[in-house]
């Protein structure tokens, strides 16, 4: 299975497929998700834009939503929100292939790197599902679970983070070691 995906991300990793993913997820950022959750109408946190936050203040940003932003919000973790982390985890998933796998491709981790995106778009869909909860039972709270899923943004940025970083590694390695052959 690892054999066939890795296969097919090499075969769809090259910079005009980033660049069409890139694309398109600047058209979820700036477009498509602050109008879904009508968060472009209000100067109230975004809960899933935080590395990190308190149980209590998870609800006291969700106590500042209106009951239309907060089920707004929830349908918008529910819906585009389960396509978006595909978006993104694809492209960087390009991005390591283009990039670290390319600069270091004796090295096992190589094909082990392009999975990280992975993993951050798994703990954005646990993310997902604990807020559209909190959001759609408040205002009964759930402070387990806002601690659960406050450790699950956390988690995501940082394999999203752990992502680019090794992309950005990969094409440092591969400007010097070009520079160096010429």
């Amino acid at each position: 299975m690892k054999t066939k995906l890795l296969s097919l991300f090499q075969k769809w990793a090259n910079w005009k497929n980033i660049l069409a993913l890139f694309a398109l997820q600047m058209l979820f950022n700036l477009v498509i998700m602050p109008s879904a959750s009508s968060s472009d109408t209000h100067d109230i946190p975004i809960l899933d834009l935080q590395f990190f936050y308190t149980p209590q203040r998870a609800y006291e940003i969700i106590s500042a939503y209106t009951p239309e932003l907060r089920q707004a919000a929830a349908m918008t973790r529910l819906t585009l929100d389960i396509i978006y982390p595909i978006v993104y985890g694809l492209m960087l998933c390009l991005l390591l292939v283009v990039t670290f796998r390319k600069a270091f491709p004796k090295s096992r981790f190589a094909d082990t790197s392009v999975f990280v995106p992975w993993i951050g778009v798994l703990f954005d869909y646990l993310e997902n599902f604990g807020l559209a909860t909190m959001y759609l039972s408040y205002p009964t709270e759930f402070y387990f679970l806002a601690r659960l899923t406050s450790i699950f943004t956390t988690l995501k940025w940082t394999f999203i983070g752990i992502g680019f970083l090794l992309a950005l590694i990969g094409a440092v390695k591969l400007v010097f070691v070009k520079k160096k052959k010429e």
